[in-house]
């Protein structure tokens, strides 16, 4: 319908600007709260724990209900009153606590909303890029303003703009009507492939992890993702503060996040067509690619510009790495388990890579600084590269295996 795809456009467009408020600077704030960048990779790894247990729920929730906006809508509000309360708290405990709240309360919203987004284009001319490029816009229009608010007004400000930004979306989510049955049309007319897991629509987590194991493509992506994260998430968490130390203001840190998302707008819509054409796989290989040039960049001629430039070049890297790894997720779910499959991948996965790689690129910022962070990170785009080159297969387009 075209009234849900509008709506959601807008909700994408709120709720990932939302984060615009709060991600780019959480590192600012961490630092003026007087922690260690070994004290902010334990923070991470305690949201990864938290989010790990939750998010396979919220997808087992969000897969059996017949009603799956309002699970969504709980998980939006949540998030926004666990953030809230973190912006208050000067304690190293007690941040700890609300983070790994919002992990639990918040840890569904990802994949509830990228199945939401899913099930909204299944059957359109719009694919899964043309909406997630809203949350580009939403990023792209915040970012600088609440560097600009923080500037003003200190580090609380961002809180209140992502609490309000939480409402509205679970607001909008009321808006959208989705059809009252959880199958599509196309679950039907496309059943699984071989070497795919089978069309089960009961199974349990356990069963679904064994499906996915014995499936060449989808532990390799696993294994790729793991690469990629555990390497680049040093280079993710620090930027803001490496920016600082090269001389850079909190406008200017925010500006680098609008550059990034303003590109992702094109970005999107052409990993839409490549994805099409290309294949999943070969895109999200050429993802890598882009990174690690980017990387290299930094590593060459360490400088704001530079940052900059490589934020620029994320706008398509990062668009290309989004549309094709989900397209690969939703290839890989069995029927009417692709929240799930979200979940333990795009959550629970990332959350059990957080667990080292956070500590551990906490504890190279401290020892090495923030420059080593770079290289890391271009090794391992190369390493995820080349297993994915190893363990993938030609993927056709979407097969439509989506949950409503």
């Amino acid at each position: 319908m075209a009234r849900n795809l509008f709506y959601t456009r807008i909700y994408t467009f709120t709720s990932i600007g939302a984060g615009g408020f709060i991600l780019p600077f959480i590192t600012l704030f961490y630092q003026e709260r007087g922690l260690s960048g070994q004290q902010m990779g334990l923070l991470v790894a305690t949201s990864g724990i938290a989010a790990l247990l939750a998010a396979p729920v919220w997808g087992r929730w969000s897969d059996a209900s017949h009603r799956p906006l309002r699970l969504l809508q709980l998980a939006l509000v949540g998030s926004g009153v666990c953030m809230l309360l973190l912006g208050m708290q000067t304690a190293f405990l007690w941040m700890a606590l609300f983070v790994a709240a919002d992990a639990l309360v918040g840890g569904g919203a990802e994949p509830l909303s990228t199945t939401l987004t899913l099930t909204v284009t299944n059957g359109e001319k719009a694919g899964y890029g043309s909406v997630r490029l809203w949350g580009s816009l939403g990023w792209a229009v915040i970012a600088p303003i609440s560097g600009w608010l923080i500037e003003r007004s200190g580090l609380f400000t961002p809180f209140i703009g992502y609490l309000g930004g939480m409402l509205v979306s679970a607001a909008i989510l009321a808006l959208i009507v989705l059809p009252s049955s959880r199958r599509s049309s196309t679950q039907d007319a496309h059943p699984p492939r071989a070497g795919e897991p089978g069309n089960k629509t009961g199974v349990g987590i356990r069963s679904l992890v064994t499906d996915l194991a014995h499936n060449r493509a989808m532990v390799g992506l696993a294994l790729t993702l793991t690469i990629l994260w555990i390497s680049t998430a040093g280079r993710v968490q620090f930027e803001a503060i490496y920016m600082k130390q090269l001389g850079a203001s909190e406008t200017i840190i925010g500006l680098a996040s609008t550059i990034g998302a303003l590109l992702e707008l094109p970005g999107m819509l052409i990993a839409d067509r490549l994805v099409r054409r290309l294949g999943a796989s070969r895109l999200l290989g050429g993802s890598l690619l882009m990174q690690a040039a980017g990387m290299l960049l930094v590593l060459i001629f360490p400088s704001v510009t530079a940052i900059l430039i490589l934020r620029a070049l994320s706008g398509f890297y990062f668009s290309f790495y989004l549309v094709s790894s989900i397209t690969y997720l939703a290839q890989g779910a069995p029927e009417r388990q692709a929240s799930t499959v979200m979940a333990l991948y795009m959550v629970t996965l990332r959350g059990l890579v957080g667990l080292v790689g956070a500590p551990l690129a906490g504890a190279l910022f401290d020892t090495v600084g923030a420059y080593w962070l770079y290289a890391l990170a271009l090794v391992g785009s190369l390493a995820g590269l080349l297993i994915l080159r190893i363990t993938a297969r030609p993927e056709p387009g979407l097969t439509g295996k989506l949950t409503g």
